[in-house]
């Protein structure tokens, strides 16, 4: 199959796009990839919706802000989509499906017997017709239901691209996003789990001080000295005693307890405070990897690159996504076309050692267009 993936992160940045040619099993065939900005109209829909899914108690109605949210994301998608073909030399009917994560607003993990809850925001049936398309959405929710954990879901794809480069394994596969998370792969299967924090907490206490959207290269980071009695006391949350797998919310930490550093020294602690979560949860999964392979956007941070390979030469050595011919800023994009994929044919995205789910479970709510349901 010949498929699009979409990613947008938390980080309301922008959209990823990929081409993406796979049977959903071991064959990829790789085309054109695209990054785009978000615009600031579409952002501060979506960071309404964000505001008041975090308010939103459980069982009452969702909040009034979530369609107008579905709507414009998917509208932002659709623009993209054509800007993407248009400027690639594509045409849309050459394509089987898209791909779309949607927009994460709200993501709880389970908890004291208590089911998780996840939202990511998309209007599949309206893109669905606005393109003739078969679109797949909407991936976690049947994790969820099912008990697991919904998070994270790329592993499936990370175990693909280690499989094509002829990785020896194990292999530990890291994405840098919103929040970090590792894939372990070993001969037997796969483990995941987040870390902690990856550029979300450094991305907000860069907008507080500054207004800028990142700390570029780790400008500031490396300026400043890292508070570590502030760093072990985040990682004194219960959440890093806990078993994998395991999943967080971007919000699930503050920058609260920085509040009082320097910019430069708050941005040092909370750079920290994703290294050494990183590391705590690597060396937890007990693994002698043959490599850590860095991805997602944080991966473009210099410093914090520099950091890490420090912090983890002794466990392996760390190489960054394109070192082994890997996109590293199409990856998650990839990997959504990958489980679209898999979910038209009812093959697993989320198993026992990636979201805890009780077996190996499919995904993806799939939506065709009214004109091939009539023609069906």
């Amino acid at each position: 199959m010949k498929i699009i993936g979409f990613m947008t992160g938390t980080s309301l940045d922008g959209i990823d796009m990929a081409v993406l040619e796979t049977d959903g099993e071991a064959e990829l065939s790789f085309g054109p990839f695209a990054e785009k900005p978000m615009p600031s109209e579409v952002r501060a829909v979506l960071e309404t919706a964000t505001k008041d899914a975090l308010q939103w108690p459980r069982g009452t109605a969702e909040p009034d802000s979530f369609a107008t949210a579905r709507r414009v994301i998917a509208d932002y998608h659709l623009q993209s989509l054509g800007q993407f073909l248009s400027e690639n030399g594509l045409n849309i009917r050459d394509f089987d499906a898209l791909g779309v994560h949607g927009q994460t607003v709200l993501h709880e993990r389970p908890k004291d017997g208590v089911p998780g809850r996840t939202v990511q925001l998309f209007d599949g049936a309206y893109l669905a017709e606005k393109t003739g398309l078969t679109v797949v959405c909407d991936f976690r929710r049947a994790d969820i239901e099912a008990g697991g954990e919904a998070a994270p879901l790329a592993p499936v794809y990370h175990r693909a691209l280690a499989h094509k480069a002829r990785l020896e394994l194990p292999v530990v596969v890291v994405n840098l996003g919103g929040v970090a998370n590792i894939t372990v792969i070993t001969s037997g299967g796969l483990t995941a789990l987040d870390t902690g924090p990856a550029s979300g907490l450094m991305d907000q206490w860069m907008r507080q001080h500054t207004g800028q959207w990142f700390d570029e290269d780790g400008a500031v980071a490396a300026k400043g000295r890292a508070d570590m009695a502030i760093v072990a006391d985040y990682l004194s949350h219960p959440y890093f005693a806990a078993p994998a797998p395991k999943s967080l919310d971007r919000y699930d930490f503050t920058v609260e307890r920085v509040s009082h550093l320097s910019h430069e020294d708050g941005m040092a602690t909370l750079m920290a405070f994703t290294v050494e979560s990183l590391r705590h949860e690597i060396v937890r999964a007990g693994v002698t990897p043959s490599a850590i392979v860095l991805c997602g956007g944080g991966r473009n941070n210099r410093h914090l690159v520099k950091v890490l390979r420090e912090r983890l030469a002794d466990i392996a050595p760390v190489r960054i996504a394109e070192d082994l011919g890997w996109r590293g800023g199409a990856i998650e994009a990839e990997a959504f076309a990958y489980m679209a994929a898999r979910s038209l044919k009812g093959l697993p995205i989320s198993f026992p050692g990636t979201t805890g789910v009780k077996t190996p479970l499919t995904g993806g709510v799939i939506y065709r267009p009214e004109s091939a349901r009539r023609s069906a």
